[in-house]
């Protein structure tokens, strides 16, 4: 038997369509109804309407209509009470509302760019920016502005969603917008290729940065003309002046380089550094978690994904691992040590390590198509748990551990939450999550 094809909008062509009866849809975007015609495997649109056909007419009962009536009152009332008790005792709700298995709200995100990250609580929240849709398709007042919220991954709930306040008078490509997490904890966000935002996971609030790294920068004094992220994982972005001018800014420090190569190629050493522990995965395959310790200071010159390269001997075990010479200056390296030399495993992905465990995805083959496993392990490399995945793309600290409430890790707007035992708690679509604004 063959497959009912997807009903589409004749209108507009959205999939969020609902039964009303007598094969009779609704469009949950446009609100055009239709009539569709269906067999096993085809689905024919014949007729839109701007209302629903009109029910043929019913004989009138009045001593029934009555009671109907009647119990219609009753149940109102029944329902206002409780309803205007919570509000009475709730004066310091949200301008918004959302949660997950409720009614559909008004709005959803059109995500440009997204990014987990842990608050001082250690609470599991993604950070995600880009424009708004609206359930009433030709009348979305918010379609030319550009918003911001970050999202509670275990309570399935909105903290924020707010408006970013662009200091510019062009028009900005809402898929042109870039966030970044640096290793404050912080969320940084690229816009309209020359704007850089900071938001601080703290004070919850949101910063325009241009006006400071003009007056830090002496190269920037003709204004930004352009923005981009470090070609390495640094917690840096390349910038350039109205005039031509390049440097390479540390927002979190405020310090700037015309040559990040060469302050990055020679060993240096910076304010308040000191020894820490960091996580990253070998270059070649098989692939191998590397420990190593280094000089850190936070918002200074750091490479976060250094290349290490793997030796291997004839018959293609592993014989050893090393940091290459600049990278070597780069990350500050003290000593390493390669984890896990038996457990041969591919495509290894860090996605976050913080309070004594690793959060990793690897592929037990060197198929593109396979799914990852997810894998919790300590800094010994001892596996805590491993668990299947759906995905078969990952990307280098795409996630955010928490060691009470799990692991939330995912790109743009598909996001996926497991607990700190490995079960996979729920998968988050950004996109879908509705919400009120008005």
């Amino acid at each position: 038997m063959g497959n009912l094809k997807t009903i589409q909008c004749p209108n507009c062509g959205s999939k969020k369509v609902k039964y009303l009866d007598d094969n009779m849809f609704e469009c949950l975007n446009c609100q055009t109804s239709f009539y569709v015609d269906t067999n096993q495997t085809s689905v024919n649109h014949k007729h839109t309407y701007t209302n629903r056909p009109i029910a043929a007419p019913v004989n009138f009962n009045s001593k029934r209509a009555l009671w109907i009536f009647l119990g219609i009152i009753l149940l109102g009332f029944a329902l206002i009470i409780p309803i205007l008790f919570f509000t009475t005792n709730n004066s310091s709700s949200s301008s918004f509302s959302t949660s997950e298995g409720t009614k559909a709200k008004d709005y959803t995100f059109d995500i440009s760019s997204s990014a987990a990250f842990t608050d001082q609580s250690k609470n599991l929240k993604i950070f995600m920016i880009g424009s708004i849709r609206s359930s009433n398709y030709n009348n979305n007042k918010y379609k030319d502005k550009v918003f911001w919220a970050v999202y509670d991954a275990v309570k399935g709930a909105y903290d924020q969603i707010e408006p970013l306040e662009l200091n510019t008078p062009n028009n900005v490509s809402f898929h042109g917008i870039e966030c970044f997490k640096f290793d404050d904890g912080n969320i940084y966000i690229i816009a309209a290729n020359n704007l850089l935002y900071k938001y601080d996971a703290v004070t919850k609030s949101m910063h325009f940065l241009n006006n400071e790294v003009i007056a830090n920068v002496k190269e920037m004094q003709s204004g930004i003309a352009n923005i981009d992220d470090a070609t390495h994982k640094y917690s840096a972005f390349e910038i350039k002046s109205n005039s031509g001018k390049e440097v390479m800014y540390y927002p979190i420090s405020k310090v700037y380089y015309a040559d990040n190569f060469r302050q990055t190629v020679e060993p240096r050493s910076y304010p308040n550094e000191k020894p820490t522990t960091f996580f990253f995965q070998t270059y070649n395959q098989p692939s191998y978690l590397v420990r190593y310790n280094a000089m850190y200071s936070m918002g200074y010159p750091f490479c976060f994904d250094p290349h290490i390269e793997s030796v291997f001997d004839e018959d293609e075990n592993f014989k050893s691992a090393a940091f290459s010479s600049y990278w070597v200056a780069a990350s500050h390296l003290i000593d390493m040590e390669v984890l896990n030399t038996d457990n041969k495993v591919y495509d290894m992905t860090v996605l976050d390590f913080r309070d004594g465990i690793v959060a990793l995805g690897v592929k037990t083959t060197n198929v593109s198509s396979e799914k990852f496993k997810i894998q919790w392990q300590d800094y010994n490399g001892k596996l805590l748990w491993s668990a299947p995945s759906e995905v078969s793309h990952l990307y280098d600290f795409s996630g955010a551990i928490s060691k009470n409430n799990g692991l939330v890790f995912g790109s743009r707007e598909d996001y996926f939450l497991y607990n700190n035992q490995g079960k996979l708690v729920k998968k988050l679509e950004l996109e879908e999550l509705s919400f009120d604004l008005d």
